[in-house]
């Protein structure tokens, strides 16, 4: 297996590994806080309900998962790159 074709196949394997991060972080929802299952969207003093989920905790899962899934676009488009300038180079 030549270089190109390890580095095509890697930005491949990243590529859907960022799909999938990004597709988590749309859904991900962090429960509210204990007494707070079944409210409103509202704030209230234990914490902010927004569609049934904690609000914050929600944002901060949203955010790993976002940065996970911009490392992985970054590693999928520099091995694109990458396989471009080998396959130059043949």
């Amino acid at each position: 297996m030549t270089l190109q074709t390890m580095s095509s196949i890697g930005s491949l394997i990243f590529g859907l590994a960022s799909a999938i991060c990004w597709i988590i972080s749309a859904l991900v929802k962090v429960p509210p806080a204990k007494g707070l299952e079944g409210k409103p969207d509202g704030s209230y003093w234990a914490g902010n309900v927004l569609n049934g989920g904690d609000l914050y905790g929600t944002l901060r899962a949203q955010s790993k998962w976002n940065s996970i899934a911009a490392f992985a676009a970054s590693a999928a488009v520099l091995l694109q790159i990458a396989a471009g300038l080998l396959a130059a180079g043949s």
